[in-house]
């Protein structure tokens, strides 16, 4: 029962994307990949409550010795504790909602049962990557992803602009990647093994914990390794909901968790100087998924912060996964609702007051991103409002400098999420409004009501309980003012030039110039050194010699 939420999304990626799909049609794959993510997340419901409620963890060796060097050992052992229930059950969740909106969304595509068969793939290892027991079972997963990433991205290959973010996603994640690589190899000089257990009690730190810190850091859009997340927004609209929610960009999170590597200072100075530079990117941009991916690229670097801030600040950098996931994949589902329905245009100035948008899109799109930009009382409030307290507490100056960075992400994420649901549903193209303000109040009211119910969950609850009493009612109450400062300003910036910010932040500070100047155009002329010595030359040598 336990494995099921490991290995039947991989049986639905490998039986849509096989010969036999073909005579299965699309209806036959559609049913295939749905029912294949339902007993998965019906598998991780079980897992929650035996492992979350009854207290029961279970280790499982699925086939014995993998292979072996020497006196090393490699294994198929898959564990399920409580930080693996919790992921299985946000992953496949999430997961089982996208395949059933990518059935729909997708179904004038040809080709639906491959598209399908890669977003089951995607899934499959990345809940192999989180049930791993070893580093070893757990790198199986993390190049699974990053390769179903650069297929999913990449999808409509017709366009120039996917195949080239495709590669630009798998470059960047190569580099990081390889530095993950070279810490896991020294793990195993060092202690012989790579077994979770083991290193935990190694406590990884030095070149070992900042190779690992570095790996994880590409696989969640920290700085400098950021460029490949909002050009991943030119594959479909399912894909950028999986990669933004709950698999891709969690794993490197998930995996700093789970190793226990909390290299307190670099950890919260490369999260919060995330955080702040998202929240500028996305107050300068116009497309609606690019906005919404910097806005994953900021709660991704309050994670990164709250994981600087001790164990406490690993549950609560959990808690906000969890959350995050729930509104970002219903954030972006809504997204896609609204980019269809405008005939696929993505430019927010361009809606015109949602004509072509059902009112369940834009409570959706409403409830989503109030608990994005923290609304009291919602889901996203409680874990987002636990690491800014976890940080106000904090001894650490270097975690004053963080708190008030996030504290001016807050006040940008308020705004820019305010002047994106604002500019699609409530102003036309000429930025008068033509919504009146007394039906969005009630709207807003039953958004409250429905975000209540349905994502307040009880993690942020439990973090947020032992905090409140050691905080000042002003420090407390401080992230809400700021968030009712963003809503008012953009609201009042709305259809002039008085929102938009310098050229300079309008251009991502220049990150993709330097990543194309420094480590791409070497690394391409490299490759036309060994072309041409090497393929070319060596080889034509050789064949014709023979």
């Amino acid at each position: 029962m336990y494995l099921l939420s490991v290995f039947f999304p991989l049986l639905g990626g490998l039986i849509n994307t096989s010969p036999v799909a073909r005579y299965l049609g699309h209806r036959g794959s559609s049913i295939i990949a749905i029912f294949c993510m339902v007993v998965a997340f019906a598998s991780s419901v079980v897992i929650y409550y035996e492992v979350v409620f009854m207290g029961c963890a279970v280790s499982i060796d699925v086939a014995g010795t993998w292979f072996s060097v020497g006196s090393f050992g490699a294994g198929w052992t898959f564990n399920f504790d409580i930080l693996t229930a919790n992921m299985l059950f946000t992953v496949t969740g999430v997961s089982m909602a996208v395949h059933m909106y990518a059935c729909d969304y997708m179904r004038q595509d040809p080709h639906l049962n491959l598209f399908l068969g890669y977003l089951s793939f995607f899934t499959g290892f990345m809940c192999v990557l989180v049930a791993a027991d070893n580093l070893l079972v757990m790198l199986v997963g993390w190049e699974g992803i990053g390769v179903c990433s650069y297929l999913l991205i990449g999808y409509w290959s017709h366009r120039l602009s996917a195949v080239k973010s495709a590669q630009k996603a798998i470059l960047v994640n190569r580099i990081s990647d390889g530095l993950l690589m070279w810490g896991v190899l020294w793990v195993w000089y060092h202690l012989g093994s790579l077994e979770y257990d083991l290193l935990n009690v190694y406590s990884a730190s030095g070149f070992v914990g900042l190779s690992i810190l570095i790996g994880a850091m590409g696989k969640s859009a920290q700085i400098l390794f950021h460029v490949w997340l909002a050009d991943a927004m030119e594959g479909p609209t399912p894909v950028s909901a999986l990669i933004h929610a709950a698999t891709l960009v969690t794993a490197g999170v998930y995996l700093l968790v789970r190793l226990h590597i909390h290299d307190e200072m670099f950890v919260i100075i490369v999260g919060s100087l995330t955080a702040f530079m998202a929240g500028v990117f996305g107050a300068t941009q116009s497309d609606l998924k690019r906005v919404i991916a910097y806005s994953t690229c900021s709660q991704l670097g309050y994670m990164m912060v709250s994981l600087g801030l001790g164990e406490s600040g690993s549950e609560a950098s959990m808690g906000h996964l969890m959350t995050h996931a729930s509104f970002k994949a219903a954030l972006f589902l809504a997204a896609g609702m609204v980019i269809s329905g405008n005939g696929g245009n993505q430019h927010i100035a361009r809606y015109g007051g949602s004509a072509h948008s059902s009112m369940f899109t834009m409570l959706t799109l409403m409830v989503a991103s109030l608990s994005l930009i923290g609304f009291p009382e919602l889901s996203g409030f409680y874990s987002k409002e636990t690491i800014l307290n976890l940080a106000a507490i904090c001894p650490d100056p270097i975690a004053d400098v963080a708190h008030t960075l996030l504290l001016l992400t807050a006040l940008l994420t308020s705004a820019y999420t305010t002047k994106l649901f604002y500019q699609c549903f409530m102003v036309d193209f000429s930025g008068s409004s033509v919504t009146p303000v007394r039906s969005i109040l009630p709207t807003l009211a039953m958004a409250i009501l429905l975000l209540d119910i349905m994502l307040k969950v009880w993690v942020g609850t439990n973090l947020l309980s032992g905090v409140l009493f050691f905080i000042p009612w002003g420090v407390k109450t401080l992230p809400f003012g700021l968030m009712l400062a963003g809503i008012f300003t953009a609201t009042a910036a709305v259809g002039s030039q008085r929102f938009t910010l310098m050229r300079f932040c309008g251009s991502r500070w220049g990150f993709d110039q330097l990543f194309a100047r420094s480590p791409v155009n070497p690394i391409l002329d490299l490759g036309r050194i060994t072309w041409a010595v090497g393929d070319r030359g060596l080889l034509s040598v050789g064949d014709l010699r023979a």
